[in-house]
């Protein structure tokens, strides 16, 4: 039985979707005054670059990226412009944040974009109801709107989704009255209520009715109070396990999963993987059992961007084609829009997930300041060559302090090196092999 858990004890609010004792899903919030998805800015166009057909914008307090193809057409495209613009993809590091002039205004059986023009529907309505909707909803559009009717759509009547489709266009309506008003750009809405809308998404994705919290929430349907609650559902664990690199699948094979600046690289192995099948068939075996949790590792560890996956070799034409039509239907089920571009002549699975956050990596840990994130030291072999090339090339110098940790003394000492002046040896206590000259005397 599929549940909802919801951590709203503490200062971070945490939520996560369970499958008995199994976790689907995980969703992190923190209090930041960082550009998050969902809010929606007064935006003042600053320099326009016709070569990458985009532009800078000013958000008020923080630059943003825009992408000239995602302004209206009946919104003006110079200099000096002024536009509402919805964040779709928060800042990062290295990347300013990401916006849209389609605004979306999500609602409980529509969601209503400004900025295009079209009806789409949710794959899970069946085909005669969605050609309904579709015939009731289209001629109620006007000019450059758009709505995606939701599953719930199915059971609503016509009546109730045509006074939301109005609701929604009032709303827009009012905020562009708003933002007339406006001498500066700024934030207009805020995503104040994000978790809540986050745990209302989760619910009608993956069809929970059941929601636990261990404080006041308004969508819970039980509370306990316990105040490990994440831990109480083994939920806790996961979270560590996703700042593993090595994931052990319950088929005996294990996955070996790296983020890097450009990708994300998932590597297959088969580990105490057994079958009485032939080589070619074992190993389409391993591969197709691995596909599930390759998933579900994405929406855990909140993987986006490019996303490679290093299968084992050695299958047929005939199963690549296979795994890959496996893995096709199992990507309509993501949340997340997550698209296949299929095998590469290298025999590596290329797939694009769309980016809204930062990972769950990034997210909770920062760079290494010893290693600056390469995962790599100098050894303390290396670190004594160093010593000795730095104490050959002082002159004139009697006396020499040297801080040092024990590994590296040890190591330079074994090079018998003598030199002219006195040393004075201060031993660190440090794991990370290295030495400083802290004062030499003339």
């Amino acid at each position: 039985m599929r549940q909802i858990l919801v951590n709203v004890q503490t200062t971070e609010k945490r939520v996560a979707v369970l499958d008995g004792k199994k976790v689907l899903d995980v969703r992190v919030f923190r209090p930041t005054k960082a550009v998050q998805p969902g809010q929606i800015y007064l935006a003042q166009i600053e320099k326009i670059d016709r070569k990458i057909r985009a532009c800078f914008v000013s958000l008020g307090t923080e630059k943003a990226f825009l992408h000239l193809d995602d302004i209206p057409e009946i919104a003006e495209k110079h200099q000096g412009a002024r536009l509402l613009v919805e964040v779709t993809r928060a800042g990062t590091k290295t990347k300013l944040p990401l916006v849209t002039g389609m605004i979306e205004v999500s609602g409980e059986t529509l969601v209503y974009i400004y900025g295009k023009s079209y009806v789409s529907v949710s794959k899970r309505i069946s085909d005669d109801r969605r050609q309904n909707l579709i015939k009731t909803v289209k001629p109620h559009l006007k000019e450059a709107e758009a709505v995606i009717l939701r599953s719930r759509a199915e059971t609503s009547s016509t009546e109730s989704i045509l006074a939301e489709l109005e609701e929604k266009r009032q709303f827009l309506t009012n905020l562009r009255f708003l933002s007339n008003k406006r001498k500066k750009p700024g934030l207009l809405v805020d995503q104040s209520d994000a978790f809540v809308q986050q745990v209302k998404r989760f619910k009608e994705h993956y069809g929970v009715s059941e929601v636990i919290s261990d404080g006041a929430f308004e969508l819970a349907t039980s509370w306990s109070n316990t105040r490990t609650l994440f831990a109480d559902y083994g939920v806790e664990p996961e979270l560590d396990k996703c700042l593993q690199e090595l994931v052990h699948v319950e088929s005996g094979a294990s996955l070996v999963i790296e983020k890097t600046e450009a990708m994300w690289v998932i590597d297959v192995n088969s580990g105490h993987f057994s079958s009485a099948s032939d080589k070619p068939e074992t190993i389409f075996r391993v591969n197709q059992s691995v596909l599930p949790e390759i998933l579900r590792q994405m929406r855990l560890r909140q993987a986006s961007g490019f996303i490679v996956i290093d299968f084992i070799g050695g299958m047929t034409e005939a199963q690549h084609l296979k795994l890959e039509a496996e893995m096709e239907k199992l990507v309509q089920e993501e949340l997340m829009t997550t698209q296949i571009a299929g095998f590469s002549k290298s025999g590596l699975m290329q797939l694009t997930r769309k980016k809204k956050e930062v990972s769950f990596e990034e997210l909770v840990t920062e760079t290494c300041p010893s290693c600056f994130g390469t995962g790599h030291v100098k050894t303390a072999v290396s670190i004594a060559y160093e010593l000795e090339r730095e104490l050959n090339a002082l002159n004139d110098v009697e006396q020499a302090v040297i801080v040092v940790t024990e590994a590296v003394l040890d190591q330079f000492l074994e090079l018998e090196t003598t030199f002219s002046c006195q040393i004075d040896w201060e031993i660190a206590d440090e794991l990370v092999p290295f030495y400083q000259i802290r004062r030499a005397f003339s």
